[in-house]
């Protein structure tokens, strides 16, 4: 679904936009009222989220604008003001619900779902079709209570079909309703992802779900009703602590745990541009202190209370909030209190600099054993499989099957460090080929190791070309596979990868933001060459990527001050250029960049050269440490 979210504070904006996007909505943003209704007048969004205090048209006005042009969808304001008479004026302004800062992600994200279930009048969020399942609010598919893995733009296909059961989509709608302006693709692509839907339906049993009105587009198959299940008939989706036969599992972490680590993540990444708002509230408190405090520095001081109030409790400083609040309310006086002016900074710059442990609730490691990466063999040679199982001697666990079903259930439940796959096998099933495809496209940072029998040039060839990372001959002794896929689990240790983009144009930021984190890539992006050096040493991320033209500073000078770094010279550094002329490559490469994507480019384009050149990279740093 495609949400508009209008809001000025860049932080709070991209950490919405980073949920949302996990969430499978596709989301558009806007910093100011008037950009925000132009987006709403030129695309059908399902969803406006706007916050009140917005520059040249506040989020009253554009919800009364928008109202009075008639525009229906759910609107949903954000607002840090808690009174009972700015809610009313919001909702008199046509506001369907709102919500008050500080908040959690996770609120914003309930509140969204309520407001888009109400148009089908409908109590659960779940949306059936005969056997199948999906749950928004979980983001999983299900049928006959089995997991169906879907990839995003998938899901999101199923849960527009879903939600508008009588609807027929055109390619056009379709392409309005799922992609942003900057990822906008072909119609081929449009039907590429239809076709692929259409098969992992048919495999779950749900054959023709999706009709082909010719000339119009696409429709829900009108032979199953929607419906959606009471309480009492939802599948079940994950098992509890205990089963009907006392069989016990393993509990997950608490969502409580789980939100504080992630505020501790998002603390690690926006503290800098938090604390660059507390050195505005400082310059104001030294200006007053000397008596010159100006109104832009007042002005400027209030704008940073303001927004700091609005975000901080997302990152767990519930009490930084109200200290936010007060200072903004201190600093519409032209002359405030020194004293208490002060008083409020210092508890402010106390919190924010207070130990991060106790911050967050003392909130402590988990004492649960790290679960081994294990070995996948997908082969239907029992002799060899069994061989390999009792050859063992990795220190990791070893999983066989020989039905590509079961294999896909095991990734979607229980992710693999490394995959062992019979090429021979994989050909002569039916599906082989869209199940690698859709391997290689969910999962490509699991490594892929192929066995090729008979071993010779055409059979790794044709390895090569559906998509292996590694070849091995089945023949190879199997002490010397397993030794293999030791040193290929070595390699490929799933750790985080950190990844630092300096370019000032939003655009391809924001876009890198879309894909990137989707990869389980950690993206830093810096908009202005003057904070680099500071982020690339509190990063300290495992690949840079930089444009070439800046103002001030360009991109191949950034990259020549990292190669005449002692700690930083051998990173690894990608470039974007829109310039394709002989001498600019020249330029990049004399510079000592490692590689370059020209602008524009594709999600898999940028994540693969990416995952490439850290790959490179390791065999690299490998090669030489055997030296």
């Amino acid at each position: 679904m495609r949400i508009l979210l209008v809001e000025d504070d860049d932080i709070l904006s991209q950490i919405l936009t980073d949920h949302l996007t996990t969430q499978h909505y596709v989301v558009d943003t806007a910093g100011d009222g008037v950009t925000g209704f132009n987006y709403a007048q030129a695309v059908a969004y399902d969803l406006i989220v706007l916050d009140v205090n917005l520059p040249q048209l506040d989020g009253i006005q554009l919800c009364q604008r928008l109202r009075q042009s008639r525009y229906t969808a759910p609107i949903l304001l954000l607002t840090a003001k808690g009174e009972s008479s700015d809610k009313v004026m919001g909702l008199d302004a046509g506001a369907d619900d709102y919500v008050v800062k500080p908040c959690t992600v996770e609120e914003i994200s309930a509140r969204m779902r309520a407001l888009l279930r109400r148009p089908n009048l409908v109590g659960s969020p779940v949306l059936t079709w005969g056997n199948l399942c999906l749950d928004p609010v979980m983001c999983e598919v299900t049928c006959d209570g089995q997991p169906l893995s879907l990839s995003p733009k998938e899901y999101s296909l199923l849960e527009l079909f879903l939600r508008n059961p009588q609807r027929t989509f055109s390619s056009g709608s379709i392409l309005e309703h799922l992609w942003s302006f900057e990822d906008a693709p072909s119609e081929e692509t449009i039907r590429s992802h239809i076709k692929r839907l259409r098969r992992k339906l048919k495999a779950s049993g749900n054959d023709d779900m999706i009709d082909t009105v010719y000339g119009m587009g696409y429709r829900l198959k009108s032979a199953f009703p929607l419906s959606v299940p009471t309480s009492s008939a939802q599948p079940k989706l994950f098992p509890s602590a205990t089963d009907e036969q006392g069989s016990k599992f393993i509990a997950s972490p608490s969502a409580e745990n789980e939100a504080r680590a992630t505020a501790i993540a998002l603390w690690q990444q926006f503290k800098q541009p938090m604390l660059d708002r507390i050195a505005l509230l400082n310059r104001a408190m030294v200006a007053l202190e000397s008596g010159n405090l100006s109104d832009p520095i007042r002005q400027d001081a209030a704008h940073a209370a303001h927004k700091l109030a609005g975000s901080i409790a997302m990152f767990g400083f519930p009490a930084a909030t109200q200290l936010g609040r007060d200072l903004e309310q201190l600093l519409q006086f032209p002359d405030p209190s020194l004293t208490h002016f002060k008083k409020l900074l210092d508890e402010l710059q106390d919190i924010l600099q207070s130990p991060i442990q106790e911050t967050f609730f003392g909130l402590q490691q988990p004492s649960d054993p790290i679960t081994q990466p294990y070995l996948l063999v997908i082969d239907d040679d029992t002799v060899f499989t069994q061989q390999l199982q009792t050859e063992g001697n990795l220190g990791n666990p070893i999983k066989v099957t020989s039905d590509l079903t079961e294999a896909q259930l095991l990734l979607v439940t229980d992710l693999p460090g490394v995959i062992l796959i019979d090429l021979a096998f994989l050909q002569s099933s039916e599906d082989g080929t869209a199940f690698l495809e859709e391997l290689r496209e969910q999962f490509s940072r699991i490594p892929l190791v192929g066995l090729s029998y008979p071993d010779n040039f055409v059979n790794r060839l044709a390895g090569i070309r559906l998509g292996c990372d590694r070849l091995i001959a089945k023949s190879t002794p199997l002490h010397e596979i397993l030794a293999m896929m030791q040193d290929v689990l070595n390699q490929y240790a799933t750790r985080p990868i950190k990844v630092l983009a300096v370019d000032d144009d939003p655009v391809i930021l924001e876009q890198l933001n879309q894909c990137l984190p989707l990869q389980g890539i950690h993206l830093t992006v810096v908009n202005t060459p003057d904070a680099f050096w500071y982020r690339l040493e509190a990063t300290q991320p495992d690949l840079v990527i930089l444009d070439v033209e800046m103002p001030a500073v360009s991109g191949i000078e950034l990259c020549q001050v990292i190669r005449s770094d002692r700690t930083w010279g051998s990173l690894p550094i990608l470039f974007l250029t829109a310039r394709q002329e002989p001498e600019v490559i020249s330029q990049l490469y004399k510079a000592g960049a490692d590689d370059y994507v020209s602008k524009p480019f594709t999600e898999s384009e940028i994540v693969t050269r990416i995952l490439n050149r850290l790959a490179r990279n390791r065999l690299l740093q490998q090669a030489h440490s055997t030296i």
